[in-house]
């Protein structure tokens, strides 16, 4: 009877040890499966903070769309003033630089042909970055110096 009673108790012990076994693995796996699930709500929130984000560059994009737009009908008015500067108005100084800027715009407008109304060598041909690149090393900040420097470029 005794090792009857002792083989009951090993089955019942093996039994209990596998039970644990099991049920600590579940504990792990339901561990794992929660981390997990964080995680998504993570992802989840970021993903729409940055739908939310591209929602406003849509609408910006748009603007900008238009804008170009705009701007393109007038651009072969201005590269004539941009090429009629480089090709002729470079050896004068900068009183005699702005009097041919200006008889241009008014050819042009005479002419029908359209144009931004702050067209000059600078905003049609500079690039903002370079213009104050050259500035930091010392070029002068004068329209004179700056379209010297981009018929140069």
């Amino acid at each position: 009877k005794l090792q009857e009673a002792q083989a009951r108790l090993k089955e019942v012990q093996d039994k209990i040890h596998r039970l644990e076994s099991e049920f600590n693995a579940a504990i792990k796996k339901q561990t794992e499966l929660q981390d997990d699930m964080k995680m998504c709500e993570v992802k989840l929130e970021r993903a729409h903070k940055l739908i939310g984000g591209l929602g406003g560059e849509k609408a910006r994009w748009g603007q900008n769309v238009k804008v170009l737009t705009q701007q393109l009908t007038l651009l072969p008015g201005d590269c004539v003033v941009a090429a009629g500067m480089v090709s002729y108005a470079g050896p004068f100084n900068a009183e005699i630089r702005t009097e041919c800027e200006t008889h241009w715009l008014k050819e042009l407008d005479k002419e029908g042909i359209t144009h931004n109304e702050d067209c000059t060598t600078r905003s049609v041909l500079g690039e903002p970055v370079k213009i104050q690149q050259w500035v930091v090393y010392t070029l002068p900040n004068d329209a004179l110096s700056i379209e010297n420097a981009i018929i140069i470029d």
